[in-house]
């Protein structure tokens, strides 16, 4: 009689590294890693797209007339945790020319002083508190989250163990929060 002995399953998935990531990229997948765990992602609407190309035209040109550093196109990803890895690619990010450090490949070392995330409507309000607690836990001094429902963007900053947000209407100016200093454009035309 032929015995089957039976190995246990394991009940624990791997968590993914950045070079599981790079593998998984070269197969087409559009994903990204959130706490060593695949996230699919999907292509942006055209109007995410609009939107997230007249705010980031818009920080660039200020960044560059001000000589203040590099900014970074939309899906440019960065490794904001380690252990496990996190990489998340925002729809604009922005360092600061103090932190900027050269680097030849691979997904960005150094966190952004900014980054925007145009709010996709498929996103809950948990997936976008997630995401911008990501951001700012990792060192990010400014996350923009652009709403394109209410057409408003809410500017979150940590300060010490709080974190301050502050919604700007359309009817609005925001204004660069001690990031990009001297900067102020009207919400309103970052929808039309």
């Amino acid at each position: 009689m032929n015995t089957i002995e039976s190995t246990p399953i394991a009940t624990e998935e791997r968590l993914l590294t950045e070079d599981d990531l790079w593998q998984l990229i070269a197969q087409g997948r559009n994903v990204t890693l959130i706490k060593g765990k695949i996230v699919e992602m999907s292509p942006a609407s055209r109007n995410h797209g609009k939107v997230a190309m007249k705010i980031g035209m818009r920080l660039a040109t200020f960044v560059e007339q001000h000589q203040l550093g590099s900014c970074y196109a939309a899906e440019t990803g960065f490794v904001v945790e380690q252990t496990p890895t996190t990489i998340l690619a925002p729809d604009f990010a922005f360092i600061s020319k103090e932190r900027d450090v050269p680097q030849e490949k691979g997904f960005g070392k150094v966190v952004p002083d900014f980054v925007l995330e145009v709010q996709s409507p498929s996103e809950t309000l948990s997936d976008t508190n997630e995401k911008t607690l990501l951001w700012l836990d990792a060192g990010v001094r400014l996350v923009w989250i652009a709403d394109m429902k209410s057409k408003s963007i809410t500017a979150y900053q940590k300060r010490g163990d709080t974190i301050q947000a502050i919604v700007y209407t359309r009817d609005k100016r925001i204004d660069g929060n001690g990031v990009f200093v001297g900067f102020e454009h009207p919400v309103q035309e970052f929808f039309e």
